[in-house]
């Protein structure tokens, strides 16, 4: 019986570390790909919000959603493109 037990709890450990040293290892190199990308990344010209003149949208609404845009990511992100749905 007590052979029985300690071998679950080293099945157990082996298992549990197993799974923890590959979780940090999917963790740490997705980490590391974005940070290569985000340095790697070739700065595209911005748009300004005069070329965002779509067809049957008000200019108040295009420069709401671009300034929400800004704020959600904290300047990273733009608005290219905007499409009725």
């Amino acid at each position: 019986m007590e052979d029985t037990v300690s071998n679950a709890l080293l099945l157990l450990l082996v298992g549990m570390s197993t799974v923890f040293t590959i979780l940090f290892l999917v963790v740490s190199g997705g980490n590391l790909l974005i940070n290569l990308i985000n340095k790697v990344q070739v700065a595209s010209p911005e748009v300004p919000f005069s070329k965002l003149k779509s067809d049957n949208i008000d200019p108040t609404k295009i420069a709401i959603i671009a300034a929400t845009v800004e704020a959600i990511t904290h300047g990273k992100g733009r608005v290219d493109k905007i499409e009725k749905l």
